[in-house]
């Protein structure tokens, strides 16, 4: 477009062109011109200036009022934004406030014509109603009789009832509203002459008088008003009254099931359900008022069970609250309902609905048992019923035996059983079943046989009563021990652990160890025992000649006869202390089983040169009444026969049997002498006391005293005699004080020996408190790693000076009363140190030393024992270069001299001195008793070890010996960690069997620290995806099934060990150490895993299924080291990623679940109570064959829930059974 212009210079015509291009063609369009002729004026001539001024002005005229209309324009705008708003916000307002007093109307509209609806209707506290009122008529317009008790259908009235229509009688107007404000269609039908049919609209399924407004905020999906308390209250009260009214109009117009369930969600508020309002109580009630039910409200609420407008468990206990045995109509009618509804019984698996149906079940139970008792006693009184109790009792029968076939119902009922035991006595369950055993015996007598049939039916049922948890536990296969070998490896090994490593132990841990073995194995009493029996044998075969002898032959004679009647009492039930009535077949059974090993007992009987199997029978029969002179002689005669002859034994007085057995009673008669008067019967005392250091009886005496249990008794009564022995009176006549001091010189040797032998807690643990000379110089110099110099900080220069010059002299006679022994014991040491200083610095030679060493021993020999005990230390702190003087001191202690008798029972004392000091020479090295070669690591002779274990099938003395100090060096940790690897890497499935049973054997040594170590150190490095194990696929293959079964195995046993009764709380048999405290934190970076999915749980289930049960043992390190470990495979479990470690975890549970059964469900109590809920419902998500529904609550229900477990437990149950 151009715009005009005039050209100054040639005043020519200026052409104005407009056009344009046409964006559719893309052709020009034709321009139209205009002239303008040379003359005419224009604004821009330079021949008129006012021109141009006007001009300018024109211009700025137009800017502004365009500036103007701009800023009038948005003015007002903004002022209509400004007034819309303020409409606004006071409209909303407004709706508000009409809103909420609408609503409280609308409401208060509702009740009123509801309670006008209920007016007509009888009420239940009407004196003049009777069952009438709600006995079935066909659907029909009614009018009210005369009577005003019922209603009769009109002759000339006819009502349709359809899917989208509801009849309604001539007592409602047709432009009557009930609601809250809700219209209706009404369409008029033909009509009669007194009488016509008004319909209204169904298609939305709206109840017109319980109908819901839209916008009045009643729904759930809609914001909450906040109403006055008042009214809430009175809503929440009316919701049960409004049930009341719809379920009398329902049957009054005779609604369908669909209908009436349509409605009566109008009513029942949403997120609720009919329970919250006792909907099934209301309809039981009104079905249940007269003789017979009212069979339209009983299909109301079964069609309400069916679409869960109520539960199962609100039905079965309301059933169960109303249903009485004297209204057989209406009962028969509820045992129908129960019938249809307990084959299709679900849960949601959430909230408590699955305890609350549980609970349920064991109501229902209990009341079938007792309409069943009920009704079989009125078939024998009542003939004239006996076709209606009869109908009775076979509806009971069967759904008794549905509840105890069915695995879902088995295992709620064992939930509820658990858990419920406010509501359940075992005994009220097993009385009505014996009442009900009883009216059957009486039934039975008057020969009736129509009643054969429910005779049996009955028997069945009370046979599966009776039952119950042994089909809950029934066994995985066929009964045989869990690992069947030819040979117990692990009863032939704790048997000799018990026999060579404790020796004082009382037995009782022993028995509650067999016991928990025999259960888990599967062993029977008459299996045990003969095991039991021939690790004996073979223990005195290995051993004879050898210095674990004594320490069999007392296993066997005596501790065997009470460890057999320990046992029989606890697998039997009967009562500790409770004497023998009867004899035992399973002994006499054990014996016969043992004359099958001919060869054992033939070389048993050389080695020993005594008859075994016949010592063994009459100790039995003496001590423990388990064994009949009959079983004697018959069992005798048996061997006799088997015998493969030649072999003729004599009884002669070095027979180890008869040795041990005169050893018995010695022992009594030496605690009786220890008792008398010290003072007056010295002679006597050192007389006994020196023949007891004669030849082997000393130790023969001992080993007697620790099989009948007096050895502490005999330790303690030893310290009180040498604490009054250790100072000579200052009246003593040098003959007197001669004898006092060889009194404490033997009395000291003596203990030192039993310390050595038995441990020094024999000691520590007495009656004197620690007090005496003995216990204090045993703590500080009989315990191993004790400093040397520590002691000597203590001693009195002037008497060590003393000591040192009697020594070096020889002149004086420590025995004459010079110098208090006891205080010589301890300034002994002082005195060598002084000497080996001198020694060292060459001052003296080495005769010179001997000498005053040999004046040492001839002195007394307990101070030579003294100076042992130091330079013992002494050498294990010096460096190499300077132990060669302090050892050759050492040796000459331990050579022995060549004196005449002329020393007073010298030669009996040296020998008791050179065992002692040789012991504590050997302690040195513990490594000197397990195999010739020093050098070699811990896992070289532990292999060498085990590997006699596996190839013998027991432990003989070398290898228990050996596996025993290298516990003692290497520790829990060490040898947990070998066994498993052991375990793993067996490829033979044999094999591998043998190697669970000699590894559990074996972790017998100490079992809580092994466990321990077990669930704290190895297998948390397994779930943390550690090579530690580097072998059979990380686990996931047969090795970790092997390794599964050996963990639930030690766990077990070691939790049951610590129930065992422990009477003698300090015995050395337990290991030092055992009882240490773990802190295992989970969040440390090796045991860290990420966050849990909550996996469409509740918040609060979620966080309770983590809680470990059992809150009994809170300070407890092996339950606090189990639960975490547990805790850690939960967290492996919830990241649903199947790997190795997850197929442990799966075997782990697999294990538990095959081992619990009805023999061994209590010794697997205190493991299976450590276990997470979130553990089973992981697993169980991840893995869905893994178990059983039976299985779930194997694991997780047990009797005493106090943490509500068993709910978990049923949630669980619940959920699993919704998905197969």
């Amino acid at each position: 477009m151009t715009s005009p212009f005039r050209n100054p210079q040639n005043e020519s015509t200026a052409v104005i062109t407009i056009g344009g291009d046409t964006p559719d063609t893309g052709k020009e369009s034709s321009p139209t011109k205009f002239k303008v002729h040379e003359n005419q004026p224009t604004l821009n001539s330079n021949s008129t200036p006012t021109r141009m001024f006007l001009r300018r002005r024109i211009v700025l005229l137009t800017l502004a009022l365009i500036l103007a209309i701009v800023i009038i324009t948005v003015t007002i705008v903004g002022l209509l934004i400004s007034s819309y708003n303020d409409r606004q916000q006071a409209e909303a307002e407004a709706r508000k406030d009409q809103g909420t007093h609408m609503e409280i109307e609308k409401y208060e509209e509702m009740e009123k014509k509801m309670s006008s609806i209920a007016s007509d209707l009888p009420e239940s506290d009407d004196t003049e109603m009777d069952e009438r009122d709600f006995l079935p008529v066909p659907p029909a317009t009614t009018n009210t009789d005369s009577s005003g008790s019922g209603f009769e259908p009109s002759s000339t009235e006819k009502t349709s009832v359809n899917v989208n229509s509801v009849p309604l009688t001539d007592e409602y107007e047709s432009s009557q509203e009930v609601g809250s404000g809700d219209s209706l269609d009404h369409h008029q039908a033909s009509s009669g002459d007194n009488s016509e049919d008004r319909h209204f609209d169904m298609g939305s399924g709206d109840f017109s008088g319980d109908r819901r407004d839209v916008g009045s905020g009643f729904e759930h999906n809609q914001p909450v008003i906040k109403l006055e308390i008042s009214v809430i209250e009175r809503m929440t009260e009316s919701v049960e009254q409004k049930l009341k009214h719809l379920m009398r109009k329902a049957w009054r117009e005779r609604w369908t099931d669909l209908m009436w369930g349509i409605y009566v969600k109008e009513v029942i508020p949403a997120g609720s359900t009919g329970d919250t309002y006792n909907l099934a109580e209301s309809i039981l009630q009104q079905a249940l008022i007269g003789p017979s039910p009212n069979s339209k409200l009983l299909s109301y609420l079964q069609h309400s069970l069916h679409v869960q407008i109520v539960s199962y468990s609100a039905v079965f206990e309301n059933i169960c609250l109303q249903g009485s045995i004297q209204k057989t109509r209406c009962l028969l009618e509820l045992l129908l309902l129960v019938e249809q509804s307990i084959k299709h019984i679900s849960c949601t698996g959430s909230g408590d609905g699955p305890a609350a149906l549980a609970a349920s079940l064991l109501s229902l139970e209990t009341w079938l048992w007792s309409l069943t008792s009920d009704g079989l006693k009125n078939l024998f009184d009542n003939n004239s019923a006996t076709n209606d109790y009869s109908v009775i009792c076979h509806y009971t029968t069967g759904l008794l035996g549905t509840l105890y076939e069915e695995n879902y119902l088995i295992s709620l009922l064992y939930i509820a059983r658990c858990c419920t035991n406010d509501q359940f006595s075992a005994t009220q369950l097993t009385s009505l079943v014996n009442q009900t055993e009883s009216n059957l015996k009486n039934l039975t007598t008057n020969g009736n046989p129509s009643s054969e049939k429910l005779v049996e039916s009955v028997e069945k049922v009370m046979r599966q009563c009776r039952s119950f948890e042994n089909d809950l536990f029934k066994e995985n296969g066929p009964e045989k021990p869990f690992y069947e070998n030819s040979l117990c490896t692990d009863v032939h090994t704790l048997i000799s652990w018990e026999a060579l490593l404790r020796p004082t132990s009382d037995g009782l841990e022993l028995t509650r160890q067999l016991e928990v073995l025999q259960k888990l194995r599967g062993y029977s009493p008459t299996q045990l025992y003969c095991e039991i029996l021939r690790a004996c044998c073979l223990g005195l075969a290995e051993t004879a000649d050898s210095p674990g002898e004594l320490r069999w032959a007392v296993f066997t004679f005596l501790k065997a006869p009470s460890l057999l009647l320990r046992l029989h009492r606890s697998i039997f039930g009967l009562d500790p202390n409770s004497p023998i009535g009867e004899p035992s077949p399973e002994v006499a059974g054990a014996f016969e089983r043992l004359l099958c090993y001919p060869g054992l007992l033939e070389t048993t009987d050389a080695k020993c040169h005594c008859n075994v199997v016949e010592g063994l029978l009459n100790e039995v029969k003496i001590r423990t009444s388990l064994l009949s002179e009959w079983h004697v002689t018959s069992i005798l005669s048996k061997r006799e026969s088997l015998s493969r002859g030649g072999l003729k034994l004599e009884t002669t007085n070095t027979q180890i049997a008869t040795l041990v057995l005169r050893a018995e009673p010695t022992v009594a008669s030496i605690l009786k002498t220890l008792d008398t008067d010290y003072a007056k019967n010295q002679d006597t005392l050192l007389k006994v006391l020196s023949h007891l250091l004669s030849g082997q009886s000393f130790e023969l005496i001992l080993n007697a005293a620790t099989g009948t249990g007096k050895l502490r008794a005999f330790a303690t009564k030893l310290v009180r005699f040498n604490e009054a022995n250790r100072q000579p009176a200052g009246s003593d006549p040098s003959k007197t004080a001669n004898a006092r001091a060889l009194l404490f010189d033997i009395s000291f040797l003596m203990l030192c020996r039993i310390t050595q032998m038995y441990g020094i807690e024999v000691i520590l643990s007495g009656e004197l408190g620690g007090e005496t000379f003995f216990e204090q110089w045993a703590s500080e110099w009989l315990k191993p790693n004790q400093a040397p110099d520590l002691s000597l900080s203590r001693c009195d220069p002037m008497l060590t000076d003393q000591l040192l010059k009697a020594l070096t002299s020889g002149e004086s006679d420590l025995r004459s009363g010079s110098v208090r022994w006891h205080e010589a014991c301890f300034h002994v040491p002082a005195v060598i140190r002084e000497i080996l200083g001198a020694y060292e610095s060459q001052l003296v030679s080495d005769e010179e030393v001997e000498r005053i060493l040999d004046t040492l021993r001839t002195q007394m020999c307990c101070l030579s024992v003294c100076a042992a005990a130091w330079l013992r230390f002494y050498i294990q702190v010096q460096p190499a270069n300077l132990k060669s003087k302090p050892t050759s001191m050492l040796d000459h202690l331990m050579t022995s001299l060549n004196l005449d008798d002329s020393k007073e029972h010298y030669r009996e004392r040296s020998v008791l001195m050179l065992q002692i000091i040789r012991r504590l020479a050997q302690d040195d090295n513990p490594l000197q008793s397990v195999s010739e070669n020093h050098d070699q690591s811990l896992d070289h002779q532990l292999t060498k070890l085990w590997n006699k274990i596996l190839n013998h099938g027991w432990s003989d003395h070398s290898t228990t010996v050996g596996i025993d100090q290298l516990f003692k060096i290497g520790g829990a940790t060490w040898l947990v960690t070998s066994l498993v690897k052991a375990v793993i890497k067996e490829q033979s499935s044999d094999k591998r069997q043998r190697c669970v049973e000699g590894a559990l054997s074996v972790a017998h040594l100490d079992l809580e620290s092994c466990a321990i170590s077990l669930a704290t150190r190895v297998l948390p490095f397994l779930l943390t995806h550690s090579s530690m194990l580097a072998s059979d696929e990380e686990t996931g293959g047969p090795g970790g099934k092997a390794l599964a079964q050996l963990t639930v195995l030690l766990f077990t046993a070691a939790l049951n060990n610590q129930l065992a009764p422990e009477s003698d709380s300090s015995s050395p048999s337990k290991k030092l150490g055992s009882k240490r405290s773990i802190d295992w934190d989970l969040n440390t970076p090796g045991f860290r895993y990420p966050p849990l999915k909550k996996m469409a749980l509740h918040e609060e289930e979620f966080d309770f299924m983590f809680v470990t049960p059992n809150s009994a043992h809170e300070n407890n390190p092996l339950s606090n080291a189990i639960a975490n470990l547990m805790q850690l495979m939960t967290r492996a479990a919830g990241e649903g990623i199947i790997t190795p470690q997850l197929a442990f975890i799966s075997y782990f549970i697999q294990t538990m679940a095959e081992i619990t059964s009805i023999k061994t469900k209590e010794v697997m109590r205190p493991l299976l109570t450590l276990i997470p809920p979130a553990l089973v419902f992981y697993m169980l998500a991840v893995w869905p064959g893994l178990m059983s529904i039976s299985d779930v609550a194997k694991l997780l229900a047990h009797p005493g829930d106090e943490m509500g477990v068993g709910k978990i437990a049923a949630q669980i149950v619940c959920a699993f059974k919704n998905i197969n």
